[in-house]
């Protein structure tokens, strides 16, 4: 294992490691163009240029590996000169045309000339035009004139999506990325090119021209999309969702996600159905979020347990789920209960599953160990049965099912948005969607990630697990918390596999099921009174 200094901090490393890797470990930045951890190492920016000891000329720190005895200046003048050197000739025929492009605000070109240059151009002449605004595939837009031939988009392309579509083409000042002749850069991983592009060269045709990244609000979530749940960040602008963009997770998606789950936050910003409403005399009534409850409690006490159809969602959050199973293994113990979600679709061996549900492997978890028996809804029958309570808009019904269902006397639906069951429900509950709640998804391969409430709730809406919670109690449960994190310490010492977890210990980067320790105390008593879960909006 080589022994190494770099700006005099001495550092001890696995055989291999480059000096980039080991300036990290130690705190010290160096900056870089080319370089992408989750990418081959080509070292053509020459941005990493550092000085050392074992040559006469600065190495690329992204490329050099660690020697023994090796010392390395990464700040001294003659590295400085270097970075200063690299970054003009970057510049010479870039447009410098910050003001409009979209990168600006979080453009590592701009970042690094202001830490490491900050001078202006020695040079005076034509620069060379590419092209701009030149479409590249249904989802990104090219402006070659920015491009600083980083070559990122192209070994992507090559090493993780597995579609060679773009190349670098001709020499010298005229060289540019584009696609492959007859091709388009179409393949269902295309716009993660535009997250690794350092500059404005590659941009998303959705995101174009919408929103300054300098007015965007972030926080932490799970692409709800199938079951691999990817970590993502939600940017969102005067309290509306305006794109995702992966967050890297190790464990999960690595810094990358899928077309398809990206561009799926559109899908979220309509229809929805923000206020609860009621039934009477055969006439849809809009009421307030308690006397809505009080109508669907009725229903189900009047009915009895043994006479309801219940319809449960791997949309859960897994405090859904809990507060859910409750339900079912206490007052409404008897109904029969049904796994509705999406249908499966299309899979890929890089990060696309086939179940496009987002938290069907917790929601079963969490039903066994809680006692909860169900049938998928393929097996739905409402033989005997007066009433349905549904959960969840995402349930792919035939007709046939949902004649089933509207064919009984009464139906509960909670959802959040405009959909048939909408039009069906005797009594509509209006819920939450996955960025507008804490909670937390448990993924296929049983990573449990966080969920962060990045906006604001639509108008009275509530999460399922709170309609849940309100109905169980008001007919005789006797359970009640005053936040996500309770439900979820609750579920932790209920539920085996979650044992030992809790909302800190997730952290960015969630854990796999049964990797924490069991509890040391016993199961904590739950409120019987005091404030609701999100009784907030």
């Amino acid at each position: 294992m080589p022994t190494m200094t770099i700006d005099g901090q001495e550092i001890t490393v696995d055989r291999g490691t480059t000096v980039l890797q080991a300036a990290t470990q130690l705190g010290i930045d160096i900056p870089t163009f080319c370089y992408h951890p989750g990418l081959t190492i080509v070292a053509n920016c020459r941005m990493c240029l550092v000085d050392t000891n074992k040559s006469p000329k600065p190495l690329p720190a992204c490329h050099a590996t660690a020697m023994d005895g090796m010392e390395v200046w990464t700040q001294n003048e003659k590295v400085q000169k270097v970075r200063k050197s690299v970054l003009e000739f970057i510049l010479v025929n870039h447009p410098v045309d910050c003001p409009i492009c979209d990168q600006a605000g979080e453009c590592v070109l701009q970042d690094h000339y202001f830490n490491f240059s900050a001078q202006p151009s020695r040079l005076f002449h034509r620069k060379q035009h590419k092209p701009k605004a030149k479409v590249l595939g249904p989802d990104i837009m090219l402006d070659a004139e920015r491009c600083i031939l980083c070559t990122r988009c192209v070994r992507f392309c090559d090493e993780i999506a597995k579609t060679p579509q773009l190349t670098v083409v001709n020499r010298g000042e005229h060289s540019e990325i584009t696609t492959f002749p007859g091709e388009e850069l179409d393949n269902p991983y295309a716009i993660n090119v535009v997250d690794i592009c350092p500059v404005g060269a590659l941009t998303s045709r959705d995101f174009r021209f919408q929103t300054r990244v300098w007015f965007l609000q972030t926080g932490r979530s799970v692409c709800p999309e199938c079951s691999k749940g990817c970590t993502i960040r939600v940017d969102t602008f005067e309290g509306v969702p305006r794109r995702y963009k992966p967050a890297h997770n190790p464990q999960v998606n690595d810094w990358w996600m899928c077309d398809t789950g990206r561009l799926s936050y559109s899908d979220y910003l309509d229809n929805r159905m923000e206020g609860p409403t009621t039934t009477v005399d055969g006439k849809r009534r809009v009421a307030d979020t308690e006397s809505a409850v009080r109508g669907a409690v009725e229903i189900l006490r009047k009915e009895g347990a043994g006479k309801v159809v219940v319809v449960v969602s791997p949309w859960f959050t897994n405090e859904d789920a809990y507060l859910t199973a409750r339900l079912l293994k206490g007052p409404l113990s008897g109904a029969a209960v049904y796994m509705g979600g999406r249908p499966d679709g299309v899979q890929d061996d890089i990060l696309i599953e086939a179940d496009k549900n987002p938290n069907r492997r917790g929601v079963a978890e969490i039903f066994n160990a809680v006692g909860v028996s169900y049938a998928p809804l393929s097996a739905l029958s409402t033989a005997g049965k007066t009433t349905a309570l549904i959960f969840g808009d995402n349930h792919g019904l035939s007709d046939a099912q949902r004649d089933l269902l509207g064919g009984l006397d009464h139906r509960i639906v909670v959802g959040a948005f405009m959909t048939p069951l909408w039009r069906q429900a005797t009594v509509f509950l209006p819920a939450r969607i996955h960025w507008e709640k804490d909670g937390s998804f448990t993924n296929v391969d049983g990573v449990v990630q966080r969920l962060e409430r990045v906006v604001k709730a639509a108008a009275t809406a509530k999460s399922d697990g709170w309609y849940s919670m309100k109905m169980g109690y008001a007919l005789g449960g006797g359970y009640r918390f005053d936040t996500p994190g309770a439900v979820f310490d609750a579920l932790c010492h209920d539920v085996p596999g979650f044992a030992g977890m809790s909302y800190s210990r997730l952290g960015d980067h969630g854990m796999v099921l049964g990797s924490g320790e069991p509890p040391l105390v016993p199961s904590p008593d739950v409120a019987t009174d005091g404030p609701a879960l999100e009784a907030a909006p």
